[in-house]
């Protein structure tokens, strides 16, 4: 089994989710500067994501007790996926260029298609945990719409606006990784933001040797 397992001690709910983080980071931090400096955004109105927040979500699990986390780490150890590129291919923002409330980098097809592969095995391992499954199964069909795999890079402030819409296609944008884990994140709110922590990690079966399930 080819499976590496680090955890944390935990005390009572904790707010989790599980992502992936890039191995290469630097090649964004890299292209939050670029971006800064060419449309002339300042830290007062725009918040670049901390390097060591920089993840790609796969699924929120929302505030959890311990008994779900145990429950939902024994099923996630049984997880097997082997180790995958990414390609980051291009630029947006959300709700719209002109009031951005999320500054994004999106994925080529296959990326997309990898990750939803993904999303579809994490989501089928964690329906195994009863109580997480009948607290949340009305969102089930919600959050399957709802996922398009993304890397948020900005955060704008609240009151921020452009009052030219921001063309991100301007920007190249071309980014590939290799993914190899797969993490379970806790995330705790403080005045200065979110942060992250990992709970369990899930190493792939490198590409091209032969993939078993045991």
């Amino acid at each position: 089994m080819r499976i590496n397992i680090f955890r944390v001690s935990l005390n009572g709910f904790v707010r989790t989710f599980v992502a992936i983080d890039i191995p290469n980071v630097e090649k964004i931090v890299h292209f939050q500067n670029t971006v800064m400096k060419q449309f002339k955004f300042d830290k007062y109105h725009i918040n670049p994501i901390p390097k060591d927040n920089i993840h790609l979500t796969i699924k929120f699990l929302g505030e959890i007790n311990e008994v779900e986390v145990e429950a939902i780490i024994a099923n996630l150890s049984q997880l097997y996926f082997e180790s995958f590129e990414i390609r980051f291919i291009n630029a947006g923002c959300f709700p719209n260029s002109s009031y951005p409330r999320v500054i994004w980098l999106g994925l080529d097809k296959q990326s997309t298609e990898k990750l939803n592969n993904l999303y579809d095995l994490i989501t089928k391992l964690l329906d195994r945990v009863n109580g997480y499954k009948n607290r949340l199964q009305n969102h089930v069909g919600r959050e399957k719409s709802a996922f398009v795999p993304h890397l948020t890079i900005f955060r704008p402030n609240r009151h921020f606006q452009i009052y030219k819409s921001l063309d991100l296609n301007i920007l190249n944008v071309f980014f590939n990784d290799e993914i190899r884990q797969i993490k379970l994140k806790k995330s705790i709110l403080s005045s200065k933001g979110s942060i992250y922590s990992d709970i369990f990690t899930v190493n792939a079966v490198e590409r091209n040797e032969e993939f078993k399930h045991q």
